[in-house]
């Protein structure tokens, strides 16, 4: 397939949506196979993209990309771009436990006609800076004409890109974005490199905020794009932030921004993001499901075990994400 989209840093702006993997809806266990609902794959990538995202990622921690077999990933990459229709970029995960597997998930994507990859890294034993640089190199020399997003992760990838590593990856013409944690990110002030790595970066590689996070990193950084889960309880909210930030309604968005953390309160239990990992992916599903957005189906092994007193609070949050997909809606009908 080809491909009409291009995508650079300085085009890539708005809101970047990380969507979940939809399971048809029946028991699925070790022996299973084939358990991805296309159908809502396909209706769940065009209503997002219908509904103002400005690009698309998949097959990342949540999305379960560990929890995907081969054919079941081709399937659903391949539906995902054909939904897609090159409307908005859409970056496939590639992430794998070495650099020969990541290029071969890489090229059945691109030839499937993915606009980007999402990109982590291998995470057997954490990479020093040497072999991370060496690793996303490798990949983005083998597909000069497809754009990359970083997916940054210290605690998937046992430790963070550093600014100095930063500065060697931004080199590279076609490494334009990375999915960042910053300093706001849960309402706590999490000490990390953002200011550095914002410097290290420059121009060449966008450093994507979580959306509530994105009008602090706004208004110190300039930042004109985010990355976000939060639309698979539906977009409207994120949507809405995105239109006052853009119109420099800072009251309007500092709301919206106390909505946003509203809908996530407790989710990372004090701020222990090593300790979150370990139910990130059922807490999600079972989050989304509630929302009643996207139908996300069951939980795909080995990551579904959640205790009952976690599993109430991720339905609660689905339940006020889409208490404020329907009132920021609402919102925007009001204001045509």
């Amino acid at each position: 397939m080809s491909r009409t989209l291009r995508v650079t840093a300085e085009g890539l702006k708005g809101v970047v949506a990380f969507m979940l993997t939809p399971v048809k809806d029946q028991p699925v266990t070790n022996r299973s196979q084939n358990v991805i609902n296309l159908d809502e794959a396909a209706r769940a990538a065009d209503m997002l993209v219908r509904d103002g995202v400005s690009a698309l990622a998949i097959n990342s921690t949540f999305g379960e990309v560990a929890g995907l077999t081969w054919d079941e990933a081709k399937a659903f990459t391949g539906t995902v771009v054909e939904a897609v229709r090159d409307r908005v970029p859409l970056f496939a995960g590639v992430t794998q436990l070495n650099t020969r597997d990541t290029i071969a998930r890489a090229k059945a994507y691109v030839d499937m006609g993915a606009t980007g990859l999402l990109a982590g890294r291998p995470m057997m034993a954490p990479l020093n800076d040497q072999n991370l640089v060496r690793h996303y190199i490798d990949l983005a020399e083998t597909f000069t004409d497809t754009a990359i997003l970083l997916y940054e992760n210290k605690e998937a990838f046992r430790r963070g890109i550093s600014s100095v590593a930063f500065a060697e990856l931004a080199r590279v013409p076609n490494i334009v974005a990375c999915k960042y944690r910053t300093n706001a990110t849960f309402g706590t002030m999490a000490k990390n490199t953002y200011e550095s790595d914002v410097e290290a970066c420059g121009r060449n590689i966008k450093l994507l905020p979580m959306e509530s996070d994105w009008m602090f990193a706004q208004k110190v950084f300039g930042a004109d794009a985010c990355w976000t889960s939060y639309v698979n309880c539906g977009p409207a909210p994120v949507i809405a932030l995105q239109d006052a930030l853009n119109a420099q309604r800072w009251e309007l968005a500092r709301g919206i921004t106390k909505d946003l953390a509203w809908g996530i309160e407790g989710m990372v239990r004090n701020n222990d993001f090593a300790q979150w990992l370990e139910d990130k992916v059922p807490f999600m599903k079972i989050r989304f499901n509630a929302a009643g957005y996207i139908k996300g189906g069951p939980v795909l092994p080995p990551y579904q075990f959640i205790t009952p007193e976690r599993a109430e609070l991720a339905r609660e949050q689905g339940r006020r994400g889409a208490q404020l997909h329907r009132k920021y809606s609402v919102a925007a009908v009001a204001a045509e």
